[in-house]
């Protein structure tokens, strides 16, 4: 049975108990107990806790003896396969370490979230089965060396799956216009649908506009001030209320009785004062 197979099997057998349909958990435990299922696939998938799960919480009897019978068949081949003699120590790689057989359940669980929110209808699940392999796959590629960003990765991804507005990403996968590959990579920013991707693009240049310096005013062309700096007359005259943002220090230093700021700027070497320090002609 490939592992993919195991997994939406597992899964199955968690909806059939929790709906109570205890036929389908038998033909499911029939099917577990024909397959041949190797002793990686046992360390890599929680179809062992879910049978365990299986036998606390369900109350059929004749269930209950079919999941034991398939948990001490597997218990002997896997003592069987972890005890053979030294052609078999030879054939077989390297035991895993303890971390390794740690992350190597991650992945089986993060198997199963992105099955569950690429299928929530079960008679999609086949079809998903091995898209969530895949997709899982992939990401592991991606951050095989950083356990926390594969994580946070699998994490948004689900997200964005089970979001009800991103329904468009489920649809490219399950279509195959949208392959695991290219879906693992996604970022945030590209899963989001077309209506949030317009929204943050508004919220966006809104932020800008409202954070950017506003442009000064053109004043009053005269040649009636001369500019104490260069003695120039060309100048230009602003008045301002007041309640403008981002007003100079030297703005800012009338009155309080004052509706309106009034400066002068010289066009000549761009000196600006205000109006009671001006020099008329």
């Amino acid at each position: 049975m490939e592992t993919a197979d195991l997994v939406h099997c597992a899964l199955q057998l968690e909806r059939s108990n929790a709906d109570r349909r205890y036929e389908n958990v038998l033909t499911l435990l029939g099917d577990l107990d024909k397959s041949p299922i190797t002793s990686e696939q046992l360390e890599n998938t929680d179809v062992v806790r879910v049978l365990y799960r299986l036998l606390r919480s369900c109350c059929d009897p004749g269930v209950k003896r079919t999941a034991r019978r398939v948990l001490t068949k597997w218990k002997r081949q896997y003592s069987k396969d972890g005890g053979g003699g030294k052609a078999a120590e030879e054939e077989a790689p390297s035991p895993q370490t303890s971390a390794d057989r740690t992350f190597a359940s991650l992945r089986s669980k993060c198997v199963e979230l992105l099955l569950r929110a690429l299928a929530p209808d079960p008679r999609d699940q086949d079809q998903a089965a091995g898209l969530a392999v895949q997709v899982e796959q992939h990401i592991h590629d991606l951050h095989t060396h950083s356990q926390v960003k594969y994580k946070a990765c699998v994490r948004s991804k689900v997200a964005n799956l089970r979001n009800p507005t991103s329904g468009h990403l489920r649809e490219d996968l399950m279509s195959g216009s949208l392959s695991p590959e290219v879906f693992a990579r996604m970022s945030a920013e590209e899963m989001a649908s077309a209506e949030l991707r317009q929204l943050r693009e508004e919220y966006s240049s809104r932020g800008v506009s409202e954070r950017q310096l506003p442009q000064g005013p053109e004043g009053t062309k005269t040649q009636k001030i001369r500019c104490k700096r260069c003695g120039g007359s060309d100048c230009q005259v602003t008045q301002m209320n007041r309640g403008a943002l981002f007003l100079p220090a030297w703005v800012r230093r009338g009155g309080p009785d004052e509706d309106a700021m009034t400066f002068v700027t010289c066009s000549g070497c761009g000196q600006q004062w205000y109006h009671s320090n001006w020099v008329c002609l």
